[in-house]
């Protein structure tokens, strides 16, 4: 798809799969691999003009690699557009930078702009980690006029999380959670990275120790409603 993107990508089982190129799909998902690697390229379900963004939605039962994932919603003339979600689950996972933002509404139109994916990681093997190897933002789009900002998407940590490097967590200044859950620690590599999560009106919520493997630089919050 690097000169006119796909429809929707589908690998239904594969063992390896490496992504070798930048890939640009209305969607991705492997529903069973063994591991999958597009480490130094761009995973790109972008939506189209007046077309919400596709859903990433990656399983392995080992390593899960990913660079940069895009998933926002399409350029609109109307109401903004929402962006696609991303679902990673894996042995290990190794995220890089997540973008799934929606666009913003058209201007002079008065509308509400498109709401965030939600984005969710799961690490499934005996000692489950995810690294954390990039930013993730889920903003809602911008609203035009009277109409409101859309939504954030919720992110959501199932497994311990290490910083890979200082690292933000953003849902924009709306709704939009930010979870770790009961076996999501969180932990760094050196014990100087900085994490700075922004919810708006979303709530934060901290399940399990933060740096009580490896200690964290500062943490900041930036909004929230409830921590």
């Amino acid at each position: 798809g690097g000169g006119t993107g796909l429809g929707a990508v589908t690998i239904s089982s594969a063992g390896t799969v490496d992504v070798d190129a930048a890939l640009t799909a209305a969607a991705l998902t492997v529903t069973t691999a063994t591991t999958f690697d597009s480490t130094g390229f761009t995973l790109n379900t972008t939506g189209a003009a007046n077309t919400v963004g596709g859903d990433v939605n990656i399983t392995t039962t080992g390593q899960l690699t990913t660079d940069q994932i895009t998933t926002t919603g399409g350029a609109s003339t109307g109401v903004g557009r929402a962006a696609g979600l991303v679902a990673l689950s894996g042995g290990d996972v190794n995220a890089g930078a997540i973008t799934a933002t929606g666009s913003a509404a058209a201007g002079a139109s008065g509308l509400a702009g498109g709401a965030g994916g939600a984005v969710t990681m799961t690490a499934t093997d005996v000692s489950p980690t995810i690294t954390l190897s990039g930013n993730i933002n889920t903003t809602g789009g911008l609203g035009d006029g009277i109409g409101v900002q859309g939504a954030g998407g919720t992110v959501t940590f199932n497994d311990p999380v290490i910083l890979a490097a200082s690292r933000t967590i953003t849902t924009g200044a709306t709704a939009g959670n930010i979870i770790f859950g009961v076996d999501a620690t969180v932990n760094g590599t050196a014990g100087t990275e900085t994490l700075g999560l922004t919810a708006g009106t979303g709530n934060i919520d901290f399940n399990a120790a933060v740096g009580g493997g490896t200690g964290l630089g500062a943490v900041t919050i930036s909004s929230a409603g409830t921590v």
